[in-house]
């Protein structure tokens, strides 16, 4: 199997080469299937991630969330590979992070992980199993470990998947992955 770090070489090189008119059709698909998702409409806290220029743009979905009255949240990341849900406003100034990241700054409102109702996070590739590779920190594994059964969605583009995902004990599976193509909800259904 493939090893996580070739994979993420791999991925990199796709996702450069997907044309603009691909990604922005496919976002749009994706958006509104996020809009739809029963998750999205009934969280009040969601925390979400503050998307780079190769990722798909998450600032309509937090648009949307601030539009339906919900306190929209993004990561920020401390030392010991931690980070934390801060509320951001339309007003919300951010900073890049180390990583090239926008976060907000520090000083913004911490809201404790078990008070979110819905995750919205990041990855490099995933596969419709919702095992997912990120870009190798672990942050948001850890923060998982910390939202105890909160759903997970995870919002990417179809041609960017990978059956094989190499995965390893720590690694944290996402309840819900949607793509230009279809929603898959992964949660049992007991």
């Amino acid at each position: 199997m493939i090893s996580k770090n070739e994979l993420r070489q791999l991925i990199f090189k796709k996702r450069q080469q997907l044309s603009q008119a691909y990604r922005q059709e496919a976002q749009n698909k994706i958006y509104q299937q996020v809009f739809d998702l029963p998750l999205f409409k009934a969280a009040k806290s969601v925390l979400i991630y503050t998307s780079t220029e190769e990722e798909m743009d998450t600032r309509p979905i937090i648009e949307e969330g601030w539009k339906l009255g919900k306190t929209m949240t993004v990561p920020r990341v401390y030392p010991k590979r931690q980070m934390e849900a801060h509320v951001i406003t339309p007003d919300s100034t951010y900073q890049v992070s180390k990583f090239g990241i926008p976060e907000p700054l520090a000083d913004s409102p911490i809201i404790d992980p078990q008070d979110l109702d819905l995750i919205i996070m990041p990855c490099v590739s995933c596969n419709n199993q919702g095992q997912r590779i990120g870009y190798g920190g672990g942050f948001y594994d850890r923060f998982l470990l910390r939202a105890k059964k909160i759903p997970v969605i995870l919002p990417y583009f179809a041609k960017l998947q990978s059956e094989e995902i190499p995965t390893e004990d720590h690694d944290q599976t996402v309840d819900v992955v949607i793509t230009e193509e279809g929603t898959i909800d992964l949660r049992s259904k007991d």
